[in-house]
């Protein structure tokens, strides 16, 4: 088994570099009626009076009919009064969802020689009426509201046919997108509690009387959902277009399902889905579980030979949620080949023998850059092994938060200026993002500018010059806050009068060296301190080895973070007590 063990020493944290916008849907879904739907009555054969039919506090339930009563009746003996109910399961409908339609669809006919009335639909959720219906469900003051209305004029008596009723603004906040939406459906006369002179109802069929037939709530609504476009299949070796290939999407909800991409396909979903993944040959396979709202994903066919190399991270800061993921350098852009959640640390990917690929780990914390590594020969009888630490000195710096905005400017290298926003309540009009360079007497040059209309954006910007320091200015337009500004600055990592040694330049004739010579040439010097002091004392020496390396990093020749040479300190400090210790007790 070949294991890497990489210690990066400028492992760098920074937004990833995806297309972020808003994706907005609008769509209009049809809602059968649930087979708990029916209707309640009660009459003056059990209460005296209309008065107390009217105010009875329960009734006689019926559902697991095919028709339903709505309405009142008045039989020269008797009065009836009808209440109906009926019940949809809209969960289907994105929590973050605006409605902004509906309508309830009945087969119904009225009742003959009725006089006009209104089929008026109110609303007594979250409690009434119950699932399955009570008899005290009957009750009049549970139920209130006008939600949406059909006068019975516009209902025949003699033939059960189709009949809208538009909910109006009151209808559409009782639809419940958490669960089911209970409905109740009244006459206005019962309402207003005028007593019928003959027949005044309507009959409507149910949910027994077949699908074709039962009531309907279609729902019309907008939300921002997720869109991912799919571009190739390429070659992974040339960037050329490669054969159709099946692609698996795995739902959120649901089965698996295939399209065939061939040049690009948009895939537009509720909810986020969990993976997709596309069959190369020999049984290998490939997988892309996506992570924002809106992705371009480009898919590739390695080059043979591929196989699968397990991939872990060994973790001393404690990550949330990690995902690893796989880039190449096709048609001079860094694309992503493959992503996956880890699962204790652990995922595999399938990759080309001996091919250099780049990777980065996405985190809750962060997302980490770990350098560019070729895939090891593959033992016979077990995958490669690539092993990453990730350490605390890694973090970046906490970003700035504002009112649930977080953003970041920072300068990851001497040419890179990384720049994220993100608005956590989605109330941003625009961003303006400007790259001032400074320069004598702290005149600003303006070097980059660009708006967004985004939530949310991630910029890579790789014009920067070594030695020039920079300004970058953020103005939002926030529907909430009005015009908020950042200007953050981002100085020049070589700043003036310190005297940078480009190793690569003096030794870079004799080798391709697989270390950066500066860290090696330094790495000489340390190690000739350390022997040197060596011959006084062992814990002085390794602590006059961590002071010159100290001063190394200062010069810019040892590329090591100040927080790893903190922690070997405090090892040759704890050296040196116990070492103190044993002196003393052999003494």
């Amino acid at each position: 088994m070949i294991t890497f063990l990489l210690f990066t020493f400028f492992l760098s944290v920074f937004p990833a570099d995806f297309k972020a916008e808003a994706t907005t849907f609008t769509v209009t879904k049809t809602f059968t009626c649930m087979e708990y739907d029916g209707y309640i009555y009660a009459d003056t054969i059990t209460y005296s009076s209309y008065d107390k039919v009217w105010s009875a506090q329960q009734g006689t339930t019926n559902w697991g009919s095919q028709v339903m009563y709505v309405g009142q009746a008045y039989d020269g003996s008797n009065y009836h009064i009808y209440r109906g109910f009926l019940y949809f399961s809209t969960s289907a409908i994105p929590d973050g969802a605006t409605i902004l339609s509906a309508n309830l669809t009945l087969y119904m006919k009225l009742a003959p020689s009725a006089p006009a009335f209104d089929l008026t639909v109110q609303n007594g959720q979250p409690t009434y009426p119950h699932m399955p219906m009570q008899s005290g469900d009957y009750y009049y003051m549970y139920y209130t509201g006008d939600g949406g209305k059909i006068s019975s004029t516009e209902i025949s008596s003699s033939e059960y046919n189709v009949y809208n009723i538009t909910l109006n603004s009151n209808g559409l906040q009782w639809i419940n997108k958490e669960g089911v939406t209970k409905l109740c459906l009244r006459s206005d006369r019962d309402i207003n509690k005028d007593a019928p002179s003959g027949n005044e109802y309507i009959t409507i069929y149910t949910y027994e009387k077949g699908s074709g037939y039962a009531p309907k709530l279609t729902v019309k609504y907008s939300y921002e959902g997720y869109k991912y476009v799919f571009y190739g299949p390429y070659n992974e070796e040339n960037g050329l277009r490669a054969s159709a290939i099946n692609i698996t999407v795995y739902p959120a909800y649901g089965s698996p399902f295939n399209f065939t991409l061939d040049g690009s396909y948009t895939l537009e979903l509720e909810y986020k889905p969990l993976m997709f993944k596309w069959k190369l040959n020999f049984n290998y396979s490939r997988t892309y579980q996506p992570i924002y709202s809106y992705e371009e994903i480009y898919i590739f066919i390695p080059e043979s030979p591929y196989f699968y190399y397990n991939v872990e991270i060994i973790d001393f800061v404690g990550l949330h949620n990690t995902y690893i993921e796989c880039q190449t350098y096709a048609n001079g852009t860094i694309l992503t080949v493959e992503r996956k959640k880890l699962s204790t640390g652990k995922g595999s990917l399938c990759l080309t023998e001996f091919k250099r690929y780049s990777y980065n780990l996405i985190a809750d914390e962060g997302i980490f850059s770990l350098g560019t590594v070729e895939t090891p020969q593959r033992p016979i009888w077990e995958p490669a092994k690539i092993t990453f630490i990730i350490t605390p000195a890694m973090l970046e710096a906490e970003p700035t938060n504002f009112q649930g905005i977080s953003l970041t400017a920072k300068r990851v290298n001497e040419t890179c200026i990384q720049i994220s926003y993100i608005d956590n309540r989605s109330r941003t009009q625009s961003i303006s993002v400007t790259i001032y360079s400074t320069g004598k007497f702290n005149g600003l040059t303006e070097e980059y500018s660009q708006t967004y209309t985004s939530q949310q954006i991630a910029i890579f910007w790789k014009d920067a010059l070594p030695d020039k320091d920079y300004i970058v200015e953020i103005q939002v337009e926030h529907a909430d806050y009005g015009t908020l500004t950042w200007k953050i600055p981002c100085n020049s990592p070589n700043p003036p009068g310190r005297q940078i040694i480009d190793w690569n330049t003096i030794f870079g004739w004799i080798a391709d060296w697989p270390i950066t010579p500066s860290n090696f040439v330094s790495a000489i010097i340390v190690f000739a301190v350390i022997v040197l002091g060596g011959f006084k004392d062992s814990a002085f020496a390794l602590l006059l080895g961590a002071i010159t390396a100290g001063v190394l990093i200062m010069l810019g020749w040892l590329g090591m973070s100040w927080a790893i040479l903190s922690v070997i300190v405090s090892l040759i400090i704890a050296y040196a007590i116990v070492k103190g210790r044993r002196t003393w007790i052999e003494r």
